[in-house]
């Protein structure tokens, strides 16, 4: 399952294909996170699960709370209103759109995120 940060959106795929295993990613907005639950406190990371039962539905919801504790604290990037700046040029711009407008028409293709 894929959990959008930004919306909430949860999108399962492969359901009632037979899988026997799933992972659970968060979307922030550019990329994707791979979810692991940690056994225990101190444990080493080659004993992190990443894959879960179909019907675990206790990881489902525990990735959604993750996804929402990332929401309150703003750990996503909203592609089509972020400001950007060009570093080749200086301009500022904002959203993605305006970003590839930029560079269609410059040439410019080096861009700097800001808040």
């Amino acid at each position: 399952c894929a959990i959008d940060v930004m919306s909430g959106r949860v999108d399962c795929f492969g359901q009632g294909a037979g899988h026997a295993q799933r992972a659970m990613l968060l979307y922030d907005g550019i990329h994707y996170d791979l979810l692991v639950r940690t056994l225990f406190d101190g444990a080493p990371e080659e004993l992190d699960v990443t894959l879960f039962r179909p019907d675990d539905a206790r990881a489902l919801e525990q990735a959604k709370l993750v996804a929402a504790e990332a929401r309150r604290n703003r750990t996503f990037t909203d592609t089509a209103s972020f400001t950007l700046r060009c570093l080749v040029c200086q301009r500022g711009l904002k959203g993605q759109a305006e970003a590839v407008e930029h560079a269609q028409a410059t040439g410019h293709a080096n861009f700097s995120e800001y808040r």
